[in-house]
């Protein structure tokens, strides 16, 4: 059986706990179920909200731990679509892999309203979500050892050598930079509803069947935006993040750093944050992923200092999550602190962060 990483593992045992989720075998195999809430039940809304989601996430999760004999998975990718509303009481849905290899695989799982498990039709399917896993040792011994590592160890990945760009690279680069930076003209001028493909075309200075090279809708394109967004303050903290010293030093770096990305990103970072409410559910969990690494940057550091005696902040992940709220507050609030310097904000955030961390009273 597949090992998960400790991340996905805690997810997965969370998920079920929190929501209610239970996984029990019937003449087909494995059913993962639910009950709905009252809220749910009156709500015509209900199947664009996180249930769905989560109850496909744990069947799939559950289906990719009896496939593969060995090794540690790591599911990079998952989409979900939403066919109906349908009527009934409880969730339902059953995984299968429609793919399967050494190296990966990919889960689909239907997702089934109904009042009981006889109600598993296809006239009550009411959407799927597919996820894609790799698997990444396939030695047992080895799979225990890197999911250990993955678990215990805060050190960041090495530095991969970057490849030089062909040509042709270059211009599609290029390319996607002035989508990229036509798209942040018009959604932040006339906000995203209002935004037609045609309008960033004209902005981007492209041609629209060009458009369609790269993107398919127009969500692809506030996509494009957010995830950029997060991809690149994430690289950029990573980096910063691999000076040597302790977690002081690390934390001192880290504010620096991300106090000046601000300043250079605020118009991007803004309209990322004020945007992403328009996505899909899918791609919001995304989003909130990368959003979610990058906390985790911040929280091996504080963890650090914890064992070091540097910090005393026990709930090392509250902390983290605080800590990058008040950093934001240079970008979400410049309009109400923008009489203050780049290096006054820095240096009181620096202060005010400090003394939380290094604090008596902070638990």
């Amino acid at each position: 059986m597949a090992q998960l990483t400790s991340q996905t593992a805690t997810k997965f045992s969370s998920v079920c706990t929190s929501y209610g989720i239970t996984l029990k075998r019937d003449s087909q195999g494995q059913v993962v179920e639910m009950p709905l809430g009252d809220q749910d039940l009156d709500s015509d809304l209900w199947p664009h909200d996180d249930c769905c989601y989560r109850l496909g996430w744990v069947a799939a999760i559950d289906a990719l731990k009896s496939i593969h004999s060995d090794g540690v998975a790591r599911v990079n990718d998952t989409r979900i679509s939403l066919f109906q509303r349908g009527e009934g009481s409880q969730l339902f849905a059953r995984a299968e892999a429609v793919f399967s290899s050494p190296e990966a695989a990919v889960i689909r799982t239907q997702l089934f309203r109904a009042n009981d498990k006889g109600g598993l039709t296809p006239s009550n399917c009411i959407g799927e979500l597919t996820a894609q896993a790799r698997f990444v040792a396939t030695d047992a011994v080895e799979a225990a050892t890197l999911a250990a590592e993955i678990e215990d160890s805060p050190s960041l990945p090495e530095e991969a050598e970057a490849k030089p760009l062909t040509a042709k690279e270059q211009a599609m680069e290029a390319r996607r930079r002035k989508i990229f930076d036509g798209a942040c003209e018009v959604i932040g001028r006339e906000g995203y509803a209002a935004t037609t493909i045609r309008k960033v075309a004209k902005a981007a200075g492209v041609p629209i069947s060009t458009m369609y090279q790269y993107i398919d809708t127009k969500e692809d394109l506030l996509f494009m935006i957010t995830s950029s967004c997060m991809e690149e303050i994430f690289e950029y903290m990573t980096e910063e993040l691999r000076r040597e010293g302790d977690a002081v030093t690390k934390m001192t770096h880290a504010i620096e750093a991300y106090v000046q990305y601000i300043s250079k990103n605020r118009r991007y970072i803004n309209l990322a944050y004020r945007e992403t409410r328009a996505l899909s559910r899918g791609n919001r969990e995304k989003i909130f992923d990368i959003e979610r690494r990058f906390t985790r940057l911040w929280e091996e550091i504080i963890i650090s200092g914890n064992k070091s005696s540097d910090f005393n902040a026990q709930k090392s992940r509250l902390a983290a999550n605080m800590v990058y709220f008040f950093c934001n507050v240079w970008s979400l609030r410049y309009w109400s602190v923008q009489d203050y310097t780049e290096d006054e904000v820095r240096a009181y955030l620096m202060k005010f962060i400090m003394s939380g961390l290094q604090g008596e009273d902070v638990i």
